[in-house]
């Protein structure tokens, strides 16, 4: 990894990654970040785990381990961490030799099981708040977001606060914990994970009363995670000649040729959906009905993609400024155009002329209200 992508991750880690270029043998390649409403989750699992506390080991295994749930709400913040909360409990099954004297720190004691060997089982019904930051192990190593990879592997470290209930002989206390993890992360869909967790934790005096110190435990969880809106961060954007139009996921945008580097966002449109995209503005001079030059690129892309794509089809809509002509000679002029388009994409880029639909729009709508001018185009529609 070189010192230029060392330095674009860490700035992304720290910032957040609004946007950024980064170099990708010899090519520039952008790209830009979504919103903060994206890439939220909510996830939910049940596991088993277990306390080591005096003891344990001598006891079956069946009883050193106890189930545990969690349910809970995470963000990636961007593709290299985020932070996740979360509500886990249920049970823990504590061990040790008895008695301790004056150092018994529970009452009544006549509700524990106690074996043979003089141990006794205490009984812990808990339940805790979470809070953890967590990093994409293999997108930090890669420098990049690993876009529909199938497997992460996400470390996270955190703190959180536990409540014991009264239960059996046990007392009602609110503990400190910490936690340390490792989830195996697998895509199964574009808004589902299945997840594979391994956790240390630790918690303080109370789950360890023998010589009141930390006591530490270990769980095995599995669960599934819910992402709402795009799981994805970035998207590549072409660079495109002057005067004409494209699309980031679901924002069109049109260049303005009077303003050099200046853009205006022109229609909306409903991000993973093909329909009604546009892929290519066509501008014309004034009552002309050849194509302005410098657009070629424009129809060499989109027929690059019809080939690719028989089953899709495009409308080219053929307009007309409102300034000049009667609606009949606007209607015909906006014919020409489309027409003058689809006879390109078929004749010298060899599309199949069936994908291909043309419509008269003519001066009956200015889609640039500000600019006059600019509604001698014909624009080229997705539909399918």
């Amino acid at each position: 990894m070189d010192m230029k992508r060392m330095m674009v991750i860490l700035l992304s880690l720290v910032l957040g990654a609004g946007a950024f270029a980064a170099a990708n043998d010899g090519k520039e390649e952008y790209s830009i970040w979504d919103d903060f409403g994206s890439n939220w989750y909510i996830d939910a699992g049940a596991g088993v785990q277990t306390l080591f506390t005096p003891d344990f080991d001598g006891q079956p295994f069946g009883k050193q381990l106890t189930p545990s749930f969690h349910l809970g709400i995470g963000k990636w913040v961007n593709p290299f961490w985020g932070f996740h909360a979360s509500v886990q409990g249920y049970s823990f099954n504590a061990w040790r030799g008895t008695p301790l004297g004056d150092r018994e720190p529970f009452s009544p004691m006549n509700n524990v099981d106690i074996n043979y060997a003089k141990q006794f089982r205490y009984y812990l019904r808990y339940l805790g708040v979470r809070a953890d930051f967590r990093f994409s192990l293999l997108n930090i190593i890669a420098g990049k977001e690993r876009e529909g990879k199938v497997y992460d592997l996400v470390p996270y470290v955190g703190l959180g606060y536990m409540h014991t209930f009264p239960y059996r002989g046990t007392t009602k206390e609110n503990l400190l914990t910490g936690h340390l993890g490792l989830r195996n992360r697998f895509s199964v869909i574009d808004a589902l994970d299945v997840n594979l967790d391994v956790e240390a934790g630790i918690s303080d005096s109370y789950m360890h009363p023998v010589d009141r110190k930390y006591a530490a435990s270990l769980s095995l969880t599995a669960g599934l995670s819910y992402y709402f809106g795009r799981k994805a961060f970035r998207h590549p954007v072409a660079r495109i000649p002057i005067e004409s139009v494209r699309y980031i996921t679901d924002t069109v945008y049109v260049r303005e040729v009077e303003v050099p580097g200046k853009e205006r966002v022109i229609e909306r449109v409903v991000a993973g959906r093909r329909a009604n995209v546009v892929m290519a503005s066509i501008r014309f001079d004034l009552n002309g009905t050849v194509p302005r030059p410098g657009q070629e690129t424009q129809l060499v892309e989109v027929a690059r993609f019809l080939n690719a794509n028989p089953d899709a089809q495009v409308v080219v809509e053929g307009y007309a400024d409102a300034t000049s002509g009667t609606d009949k000679y606007n209607k015909e002029l906006g014919n020409k155009r489309a027409g003058t388009v689809r006879d390109a994409l078929v004749n010298r880029y060899k599309v199949d002329s069936g994908q291909i639909k043309t419509v008269a729009i003519g001066a009956d709508e200015q889609r640039y209200a500000d600019e006059p001018l600019w509604n001698c185009v014909a624009i080229i529609r997705l539909v399918k």
